[in-house]
């Protein structure tokens, strides 16, 4: 399929004729090397004076969702979720929200709708997306080793785009440690960079040995970095591999990880907790800022506007707020939980739609090819981390995420009745391995 039609009948194609696959698989190549050199690249993109740049590849990626939106075939439970999103957007729009908020929430999620309608295009090219995601856990290590030896000039960097101020890097400290952020923008994203291309890299592995020195280089990288929920939501994953031979103890896990999002939240309404546990020395002392907190005051902006059953709409939930403030939203900004953010957003339905990731799982779990494999395990490995985490946001992660909705729509289609369960599956590490990994 081209995006150019040929000139005639009988010639060559132009060269501005490209295959549509080819076109998006370079700009998920961009977007995950912007998301690699994010904080580096906002420091020397400003000097130059050409920071919008940095913002093409998101901005493509919705470009290219509207286009495909002519041409995409799904069941009417996909059209349904379309359409909730623009009700929802005239929602936001009734509670106060501009085109602004609209505008930017859509640039935001540009990457989860664009794996949603575009993942299968990029399935041919495993093999190239495999090398670039290499060549990029190879630069976060790097860029690690950088921040904890060396003084990189982007730490700790700001910058204005028009009347917006950013940062390039974030420079801050827990428990009285540096966190580590390399090329990244702030340690959290760099540790789920880590642990998704880590993901994506180690069911291609023929080598044991191979494979156990990536798991024990990722891990400490993620380690260096500080951040908690990234490492246990790694090491989770690495336990529930060897697991999926077994159909019903896999599908067990899968249903306890989702609902454990949905838990925590309600854990932080229903006891109360001391708030002097937020200062301790305990590893735990983030949880407990969440469960004494962000997660109650959340809960209470949404009580106090009579937004519980209709949601604060599309737009109105998240980083928009900060360039663009709406009254009375302001609670809304940071929810670090993906239930929450969902049921901020649309309500009652955003609950049914973060409990969808229970079939999503299932469905991923029968798809026996290795890219199958590693995309589960990556989105299963963000569910965890979205227990305390607004992962929406996280592009690579949004990036997945859609790809592997993608990837439950295409098996669906072409399901058989007569299907394998897992139980009947080859080993882990006899999968088939891509040539050039």
């Amino acid at each position: 399929m081209m995006l150019n039609a040929p000139n005639g009948a009988g010639q060559a194609p132009s060269i501005l004729s490209f295959r549509k696959s080819s076109v998006m698989v370079w700009i998920v190549i961009s977007l995950i090397l912007i998301e690699t050199f994010s904080g580096a690249l906002r420091f020397f993109f400003d000097q130059a004076g050409i920071s919008a740049l940095l913002y093409v590849p998101k901005v493509a990626c919705v470009v290219l969702f509207l286009l495909e939106l002519s041409t995409f075939k799904a069941n009417r439970m996909m059209w349904l979720c379309l359409l909730l999103l623009l009700l929802s957007a005239a929602l936001a729009m009734l509670h106060g929200a501009s085109l602004n908020n609209l505008g930017f929430s859509l640039f935001i999620i540009g990457p989860l709708l664009f794996g949603t309608v575009c993942g299968t295009y990029l399935l041919p090219h495993h093999r190239l997306l495999g090398w670039v995601i290499a060549l990029c856990l190879l630069a976060s290590w790097v860029g690690i080793g950088l921040d904890k030896f060396t003084v990189v000039p982007w730490k700790g960097y700001a910058y204005s785009l028009g009347d917006v101020e950013l940062s390039a890097n974030t420079s801050w400290s827990a428990d009285s440690q540096d966190r580590i952020a390399g090329f990244a923008r702030v340690s959290g994203s760099l540790s789920l960079l880590i642990a998704i291309f880590s993901l994506y890299l180690m069911l291609f592995i023929r080598s044991r040995i191979l494979w156990l020195l990536l798991c024990a280089a990722s891990f400490y990288g993620i380690l260096l970095t500080t951040s908690k929920a990234p490492a246990v939501a790694f090491v989770s994953t690495l336990a529930l591999l060897p697991m999926l031979r077994f159909y019903w103890t896999s599908r067990l896990l899968f249903v306890l990880a989702v609902l454990m999002g949905l838990a925590l939240p309600l854990l932080g309404l229903m006891h109360d907790f001391d708030s002097n546990l937020i200062y301790s020395e305990s590893s735990l002392s983030s949880l407990y800022d969440r469960l004494i907190n962000t997660w109650p005051n959340v809960v209470r902006t949404m009580n106090q506007q009579g937004w519980n059953l209709s949601g604060a709409g599309f737009g109105l939930v998240g980083s928009t707020l900060a360039p663009f403030p709406v009254v009375d939203a302001d609670g809304l900004m940071v929810s670090d939980n993906a239930a929450l953010y969902l049921w901020c957003t649309f309500g009652v339905v955003g609950l049914m739609l973060y409990l969808g990731q229970i079939p999503l799982l299932f469905r991923l779990a029968d798809d026996r090819t290795d890219t199958g494999r590693a995309v589960l395990s990556i989105i299963f490995c963000v569910c965890l981390v979205s227990w305390t985490t607004d992962v929406f946001e996280s592009s690579i992660a949004s990036l997945f995420v859609g790809m592997g909705i993608s990837l439950a729509l295409a098996s669906r289609a072409v399901a058989s009745p007569s299907a394998q369960r897992p139980q009947d599956l080859p080993e882990l590490n006899a999968l088939p391995v891509p040539r050039g990994l």
